[in-house]
């Protein structure tokens, strides 16, 4: 014979099971392309790619670049959608020496994505990007460097 307390146990279980289950896909966005060496003093940025089927809001995500001794978080905001790109830029002040990892966060505080450590400094349209877009196998072979393509597709 079950208990109420066994009853409610089993469906506590069950219940952070399924989030588990949930949770795991709503790690649909990545980080897709960033600048970390911008041409003529320009900003750096961060590109994101949403690879699932849904819109994603990001009120209260964070990106944040690590360029030791350096960090710069940006604070997200706004949603995006299915399939699609959004770029956040840096501030204008920030002066990276263009050797940096890059970490997405949730609004939950949680790592959603980090990139390998890059090295950029060539001051040039270059960029570091995933190709295809959104390839995540966490390995440095994610990121190719190429012709910057901010807010758009990674094809060559």
């Amino acid at each position: 014979m079950l208990l109420k307390s066994d009853i409610g146990i089993k469906a506590l279980l069950a219940f952070c099971g399924l989030m588990v289950v949930c949770g795991l896909g709503m790690c649909d966005v990545v980080i897709n392309e960033f600048e970390l060496s911008p041409p003529d003093n320009g900003t750096v940025w961060v590109e994101l790619y949403n690879t699932g089927d849904a819109a994603v809001d990001l009120t209260g995500w964070k990106i944040n670049i690590v360029d030791k001794p350096w960090e710069g978080p940006i604070l997200l905001k706004g949603s995006i959608e299915p399939k699609g790109f959004v770029a956040f830029d840096g501030q204008d002040t920030w002066t990276a020496t263009g050797n940096g990892t890059v970490f997405l966060y949730d609004a939950t505080g949680t790592e959603v994505d980090k990139t390998s450590q890059q090295s950029d400094n060539s001051h040039s349209d270059f960029t570091y990007g995933r190709l295809p877009d959104g390839k995540k196998t966490d390995t440095r072979a994610d990121f190719a460097f190429m012709m910057a393509s901010k807010g758009r597709s990674n094809v060559r």
